[in-house]
C-alpha cells in the first residue's frame, strides 16, 4: 500500500492574508499596547514618589516653617561696646545681683559670683569676680556677649568648661573696673 502523506494545501493568497494580519496584530501590540504598559509603570512609579514627597511635606513641614523663622531673626552682627565706665566703691556688693540677671537674661544659671575683695586696696582701679555659671554653650555666647555691653567689665582673664552630671559648668575671672 501506498502510503498517503499528509498534506495541507492551504492557498497561496490565504498564506499571504495570515503573514499580513499577524504582521498587523505584532506591529499593534509592539506600537500601542506595550509602550501604554511601560507609561502606566512609570506613572505609577511616579505616583508612589509624589505621595512619599507629600507625606514628607506634611511632616516636616512645620520644621521647615520654625527653621525659616529662626533664620529670619538674624542676631545683630556687631557686638555692643559701651563706653567703659567704672562701679563705685560703694556699689561693689551689687556685683552678684548684676551678674545673676545676666545670667538669668541669657538662659544660664548662676551657682556663686565672688568678688575678691581682698586685692581692693589703696587705689586698686579692678576687682577679680569669680564667676561659676551652668547652662549650654549657645546661652554661655549669650552670657559673653551681654557681659561685653555691661560697661564696668574691664576683661575677662580665664574661662574654664567642665563638664558636670548636671551640665556643662563655666568658670570665669572676671574683672570689674571701679574708681
Amino acid at each position: 500500500m501506498a502510503e498517503q502523506q499528509a498534506t495541507f494545501n492551504i492557498p497561496r493568497q490565504s498564506l499571504i492574508y495570515i503573514v499580513m494580519c499577524l504582521t498587523g496584530i505584532a506591529i499593534f501590540l509592539f506600537a500601542g499596547i506595550l509602550p501604554n504598559i511601560w507609561t502606566v509603570t512609570d506613572l505609577e512609579k511616579q505616583t508612589v514618589a509624589a505621595r512619599f514627597q507629600l507625606e514628607e511635606t506634611r511632616t516636616l513641614g512645620p520644621f521647615q516653617k520654625a527653621l525659616r523663622e529662626k533664620s529670619a531673626r538674624k542676631e545683630s552682627d556687631t557686638l555692643p561696646l559701651p563706653e567703659k565706665g567704672k562701679l563705685a566703691k560703694t556699689e561693689i556688693d551689687t556685683i552678684p545681683a548684676t551678674f545673676g540677671t545676666l545670667a538669668k537674661a541669657s538662659g544660664m544659671f548662676m551657682v556663686s559670683a565672688v568678688p575678691n575683695l581682698s586685692t581692693l586696696t589703696g587705689d586698686a582701679a579692678s576687682l577679680p569676680v569669680s564667676l561659676v555659671l551652668r547652662g549650654d554653650f549657645a546661652n554661655f555666647r549669650k552670657l559673653l556677649i551681654g557681659l561685653g555691653s555691661n560697661p564696668t567689665v574691664q576683661q575677662l582673664e580665664e574661662i574654664t568648661v567642665q563638664q558636670k552630671p548636671e551640665g556643662k559648668e563655666y568658670r570665669l575671672k572676671i574683672w570689674v573696673a571701679v574708681g
